[in-house]
């Protein structure tokens, strides 16, 4: 997001300094108190009464502001280099190398404040005269602990109700867009940083940098202007003028307060088991200055009147709490800006003078509430920006016409209740196209009605992004729906328009990338009026043919969607009209809940599609004779009885038609096919027994690299004058025969339904080779693989750091062990072959090297260190808490199903164990070790390794999940398996664990924390 905010002169911030007027762009900021007492300040063709927090007063916020200079970024490396990039323009660069020093706590060690370094960057930054304010958004940190998640928009808020936040009236950005801008710059640097997704919402939670924490702690109180609850070195006091407490705090301690007569924020950070059930009846009356009220998440259920009081009340957030109405008293506070009532699910009426609210611009009502109405005249509220939901009112009530003047509205807007509209010439009096700044629109309806003028009349602007339709009644859809003016509207979601016989005119949208039908069961066909066309247009269809347009002609149907969901269409019963180009960019297609549906479409035609999901369409009996597309990768069948029994392994009809499919899934179940080989790890494609593709089959028993072709892995294209057609069985490794006919039609199936996948990978080590490495190259990269860049080392090898010439690129090279007897063309095919290997939980390989008897492979680079440096390190054990352990075991599970069913061919690793578990700058668990193991000795850790396989040789995708399982149970205990404690036998940790198992009260000796986070996150 890209700001222009202009930088104001020396002499106008020395004469801002010196309290005299200061013109900036047209704005007077009279700096005289004796005048701002009588004065104010015009914003945005607002009129605001300068309060004295935006000044340096004595007997209010006095507070040290550091005098400008770059002086002040000190000589701690990061904030220099961060700095000469940000004053250069060059916002968008971060080195990696920086934001790994950002992350701890290296940068905060010179003895120069770091706080007064982070300010006057921001202040060369951006304007300087906003230093002020720009410094009291700094320390309005230190009200929030290191753990506490909080949002965006919260802060900005919060910052905005202070006054911390204004802009010249000629400046055409809001001062929410102002508030984006700073909260964006203190994330870069590394003031803030994220914490996660909140899966019920959507929304981004944030938290404070621990060391930043520790570095403000103390400087904001110097005159004892901020409180908050955990700091043993703070207290209340009448200059106290913002604290922050915890919602487990009792009244008595919530009556401390009353001395802080001056206090402008009071926020009650929320935590597990709130015992904070009211209010004191004099809290307000005893607090007259608060601009800023934080209530969220506490038990209480009212508010009371006395809340009048606060005239100058700006924020008031009372989220999550069990409030159902909300006295009118609250009507008085005309300052109000933002009114939070998100998760109020009891909420059952707003206050009928909401209308005097004129400045209020944020009211987050939660469309799960059991408001029926908004209250009257709500359309005053002219400068709302922020109005998640709108509930139309009956006859009494407030009609949709409020909306006319609301053209500031702007994000996510819901219309509900709209069966409570009287006709279309209310419903054009909303002016909804004229709402330009809205991204998402909904329409919903919660008893049938037709209303096809009333829709036809709610157009929205031509701008909107999203747009979704709830319950509509009416036999046909407007015919704005998929007008092309909707020139960036991606997502269209539509659900239970049940009178709906023919789907909406749709396919020529140019930017529909998500669409959601679902619940129309009226719908009785899908013909080309969906995509777009008429009905019959077998001449256009000619002359495209002839044609050959591209897929960016206008006559391309649906030319952006990549995901289409048809669901609970009940009375669907067939499906046409797809012609060749349309969906070109078409990834996933889901078809759930259709009954009657008889026969799927030209799918064969759809070439881009990667998943096709099929559910509860028991009359299917068939895939399309045109066949599947080539790009197909995952196949899911569920509840299909027909179609399932078809696609069958081997024996099913249609099996040919998906065998050229890596991920099949029916009823649930994966569909394999092929098998891992014993000791390598890797699975043969299904033309295992040609000589020209064959995986190595070796046994620990019957080791034979006397012959160098049978380890081949050589892909060449079908056809190739190399094979013997004639040979009906062929030898694989392990000296066994193998049915060769039934392979090589499945082979001969795969290439001939899919081209595309067959390739060459010859085992090269020349340059022309893309993942081929020269060895010199990696020589220099790692200074002569200097000892100073060996950052680990293990049974295979060591690993050094190194950095490519070229492009500077951070990479990390293996040098492999020289005990392996693996031939120079058997690891080249495999090493090629892994570089295929790409997920997020998986270390990737970048490539490898042959240097004559030394190897070498090259992997992506990753800052952090391997999880058993975490885990069983006092210092590093702080790291993980709970959220992240959990974390590491889905990341790590979620990695090996890749492996094991995900990936091109089946890889088993056969070494997982801690250290193999590596972290990336943002903390995601990576298995490392992938390809290290191409040799076809049996290898692991002793601990780690699977009984059968350490016994008998036996190797499948279940020596990993062994594994994986005592890893599970070391990242839980934090104990090591090698060296476990807990046992007074001396047993080991599965020993332990399978004890406990049987004397399930000992558990009770675990922390019970864990499974408390654990049984809500995996159950």
């Amino acid at each position: 997001m890209d700001f222009s905010i202009d930088m104001a002169s020396k002499e106008e911030e020395q004469s801002l300094e010196d309290n005299e007027i200061v013109e900036l762009k047209g704005t007077s900021i009279i700096s005289n108190k004796q005048s701002r007492e009588k004065s104010g300040v015009l914003y945005l063709g607002e009129t605001h009464d300068v309060d004295d927090d935006m000044y340096y007063s004595s007997d209010n916020e006095e507070i040290w502001c550091p005098p400008p200079g770059p002086s002040y970024f000190g000589k701690t490396p990061v904030f220099d280099e961060i700095s000469e990039l940000y004053v250069s323009g060059e916002d968008e660069k971060k080195p990696d190398d920086i934001n790994e020093r950002s992350s701890g706590s290296e940068e905060f060690k010179e003895e120069e404040d770091t706080v007064d370094k982070l300010f006057n960057f921001m202040r060369r930054k951006f304007n300087p005269s906003f230093s002020s304010f720009i410094w009291k958004c700094l320390l309005f940190w230190y009200l929030f602990p290191t753990n506490y998640e909080f949002y965006m928009d919260d802060i900005i808020h919060l910052w905005i109700a202070q006054g911390y936040i204004h802009i010249p009236f000629t400046q055409l950005k809001t001062m929410e867009d102002i508030g984006i801008l700073w909260f964006e710059e203190f994330g870069r640097l590394q003031v803030i940083k994220l914490s996660h997704i909140d899966s019920s919402t959507g929304r981004l939670r944030y938290k404070l940098n621990p060391t930043f924490v520790h570095k403000l702690q103390g400087r904001p109180n110097e005159n004892n202007h901020y409180y908050r609850l955990d700091d043993v070195n703070a207290y209340i006091s009448e200059s106290t003028l913002h604290a922050s407490l915890r919602d487990t705090i009792d009244l008595i301690t919530l009556k401390d307060l009353y001395q802080a007569t001056k206090l402008y924020t009071l926020l009650i950070l929320h935590e597990q088991g709130s015992r904070l059930d009211q209010i004191p009846r004099d809290l307000f009356l005893k607090l007259p200055s608060l601009r800023a009220l934080d209530l969220s998440h506490t038990c209480i259920t009212e508010l009371p009147n006395s809340i009048g009081n606060l005239e100058d009340l700006r924020y008031l957030n009372l989220s999550g709490t069990l409030i159902t109405t909300l006295p009118e008293s609250l009507c008085d506070l005309y300052q109000m800006q933002t009114l939070k009532l998100r998760g109020c699910l009891k909420l059952l009426r707003l206050p009928k003078g909401m209308s005097k609210l004129i400045n209020l611009r944020h009211l987050d009502v939660d469309v799960s509430c059991l408001l029926v109405s908004m209250p009257p005249r709500f359309g005053d509220l002219a400068e709302l920006q922020t109005l998640p939901a709108f509930f139309v009112g009956k006859e009494n009530g407030c009609h949709i016409t409020e909306l006319k003047n609301m053209v500031n509205l702007r994000g996510t807007f819901r219309i509900l209740r709209l069966e409570n509209v009287s006709g279309s010439k209310e419903a054009k009096e909303a002016a909804l196209h004229q709402k330009k700044y809205l991204d998402k629109l909904e329409y919903h309806w919660t008893e049938l009605q037709d209303g096809l003028d009333l829709l036809e009349n709610l157009q929205p602007h031509t701008q909107v992004q999203e747009l979704q339709i709830v319950g509509y009644a009416g036999a046909k859809f407007p015919s704005w729906i998929g007008n092309p003016i909707f020139s960036i509207l991606t997502a269209i979601t539509i659900h239970d328009c049940r009178n709906c016989q023919v789907l909406p005119r749709l396919g020529k949208l140019p930017s529909l990338k998500t669409l959601c039908i679902s619940n129309m069961i009226a719908v009785k066909a899908i013909d080309s009026q969906f995509c777009g066309r008429d009905t019959v247009s077998g001449v256009r269809d000619f002359v495209r043919f002839i044609g050959k347009k591209s897929a960016s002609d206008t006559s391309v149907a649906f030319r952006t969607l990549e995901n289409l969901t048809l669901k609970s269409l009940l009375s669907l019963e067939e499906w046409n009209g797809i012609k060749e180009l349309d969906f070109p960019h078409l990834e996933k297609l889901n078809i759930s809940d259709c009954p009657k549906l008889t026969a799927l479409p030209k799918i064969s035609l759809l070439n881009n599609l990667k998943k096709l999901e099929i559910s509860f369409c028991p009359s299917l009996k068939s895939l399309p004779n045109e066949g599947l597309p080539t790009s197909l990768q995952h196949l899911v069948i569920t509840d299909c009885p027909v179609l399932k029994d078809r696609c069958h392994k081997d024996k099913g009809e249609d099996w040919i038609r998906v065998v050229h499919i890596p991920d099949i899934w029916t009823d649930y179940q994966h569909i394999s096919q092929a098998q891992p080989s014993p000791t390598t790890g890797l699975v043969p494609l299904p033309s295992q027994s040609l000589k020209s593709i064959t995986t190595p089959m070796l046994s620990t028993s019957n080791v034979d690299n006397s012959k160098d072709a049978s380890n081949d892995l050589m892909f060449k294209p079908h056809g190739d004058p190399s094979e013997n057609p004639n040979d009906d069985q062929e030898k694989n490794s392990t000296g066994t025969t193998a049915p060769s006919k039934r392979k090589r039609f499945f082979f001969l199936s795969n290439f001939i339904l899919n081209p595309f996948k067959s390739f060459t990978l010859k085992g090269t080590t020349t340059p022309s080779n893309p993942f081929h490495f020269p060895y010199k190259t990696l020589l220099s990269a790692t200074n002569g693989f200097d000892l100073n860049n060996k950052i680990g080392s293990g049974g295979f090898g060591s690993v050094y750091k190194g950095i490519l010439k070229e492009n500077g690129k951070v990479i990390a090279v293996k040098k492999l062990s020289q005990s392996s007897n693996q031939r120079t063309r058997e690891f080249v095919n495999k090493a090629t072959l892994l570089t295929r290997v790409q997920h997020k939980n998986v270390v990737r390989l970048l490539g490898y090297c042959i240097d004559g008897t030394t190897r070498l492979l090259v992997y992506e680079y990753l800052s952090r260190q391997g999880l058993d440096m975490y885990l069983f390190n006092s210092h590093g054990r702080e790291a993980l808490q709970w959220k992240r352990r959990y974390d590491v075991i889905v990341g790590l599970a979620r990695g090996l199903h890749y492996l094991h069913e995900q990936s091109h061919v089946c890889i088993i690793h056969r070494n997982i164990r801690v250290s193999n578990i590596l972290f990336d700058e943002m903390w995601t668990p990576k298995i490392a070790g992938v390809g290290t193991h191409l040799d076809t000795s049996i290898v692991g850790t002793i601990g780690y390794i699977a009984p059968e396989y350490a016994i008998h040789g036996r190797l499948s995708t279940k020596a990993d999940v062994y594994s994986f399982g005592i890893v599970v149970l070391e990242v839980i205990s934090g104990q090591r398996f090698s060296t476990f404690n807990m046992d007074r036998d001396g047993g080991s940790l599965l020993e332990w664990v399978s004890y406990e198992y049987v004397l399930p009260s000992n558990l009770l000796r675990v922390n019970i924390n864990l499974f408390l986070f654990f049984f809500r996150h995996c159950t």
